[in-house]
């Protein structure tokens, strides 16, 4: 079993503009789209499609989250949320001009130590050969260590963590040793401090994150694809096949959901690999969150990782 925790779901409101962007006139959009967003909830959804059973765990609060609980209904994946009185979930924009998509997301809702206590309380059912997914930005009065502080509540139950986070957070939770960390680069950037202009300089930054507790980095690349860092200080790198990008939003979400059910199977980490380029590209290459049969065509011509030395 795979559960993801979206600490800071969102409806996401997607429209295509035909035309650029004008500030401080009307636009008019050519497409509108209304989705459950997060990124544990896009991670449950590719799983999903993979046929790996997951849960969706989070805090919802207002209209916003019944429009959200509503969403994830329809999906029939199964989901365990806290509601949280007097609040209400964020709408976060996105506006797609052809390949370029900005991005506008809310704030969100805040929680108490007492909410992350009744989010601690359901996810001890887990343990031995089951993962958790820490996803996403810490909610509003959390602290950084907000992550890190539920992946040590819940160390004795032996469930392997999955974080997908940035910054501050992103540091606290290596301290944890989670069995994989999913930075992109702008996220690695923002760890360490510095800019980094190709996937060949974040070698060492990769490393580095091993060394400061992570058993595995998987470093997402755009269209360059993917690093895998091992504990075993091995490395591999395997390209994004080529294809139209048609939706950036939730491919990196999609790379870790494939990954996960790769590990999830019993999969070596190279295959799992494989299995999250598939899938971050196939949703990269469609509308939205991608379907099986995307995935599976995109990994039949995937070759093997190559291992740098």
């Amino acid at each position: 079993m795979i559960a993801t925790v979206t600490m800071n779901p969102a409806v996401d409101y997607t429209v295509l503009l035909e035309e650029p962007l004008v500030l401080n006139t009307v636009n008019r959009t050519s497409h509108e789209r209304i989705t459950a967003g997060g990124k544990g909830v896009n991670v449950s959804l590719v799983l999903q499609q993979l046929q790996i059973p997951t849960t969706v765990y989070g805090y919802l609060s207002g209209t916003t989250g019944t429009m959200i609980a509503e969403q994830l209904q329809r999906t029939q994946i199964p989901t365990d949320w806290i509601v949280l009185p007097n609040q209400m979930n964020r709408i976060n924009l996105k506006v797609k001009e052809h390949t370029a998509v900005t991005e506008l997301n809310g704030r969100g809702i805040s929680v108490s130590a007492a909410d992350t206590g009744l989010l601690v309380d359901k996810l001890r059912k887990y343990g031995d050969g089951d993962y958790i997914v820490l996803a996403g930005s810490v909610p509003a009065g959390a602290p950084a260590s907000h992550y890190a502080d539920i992946m040590r509540a819940l160390a004795d139950t032996g469930v392997r963590f999955a974080v997908d986070a940035e910054g501050e957070a992103l540091r606290e939770a290596l301290k944890e040793h989670p069995f994989v960390v999913k930075p992109n680069l702008r996220e690695l950037c923002s760890v360490f401090g510095t800019e980094i202009e190709t996937w060949w300089d974040a070698l060492p930054y990769g490393r580095q994150m091993i060394e400061m507790g992570a058993e595995n980095v998987l470093l997402s690349l755009g269209a360059d694809g993917a690093l895998l860092f091992s504990k075993e200080q091995r490395i591999w790198h395997l390209s994004a096949p080529h294809g139209e990008v048609k939706n950036a939003v939730g491919s990196g979400d999609s790379m870790l959901g494939g990954f996960l059910a790769g590990c999830a199977s019993g999969r070596d980490l190279t295959e799992a690999l494989r299995m999250g380029i598939a899938a971050g590209s196939a949703t990269a290459f469609s509308e939205w969150i991608a379907t099986r049969s995307r995935m599976d065509n995109l990994l039949k011509g995937l070759p093997a990782p190559t291992e740098l030395l």
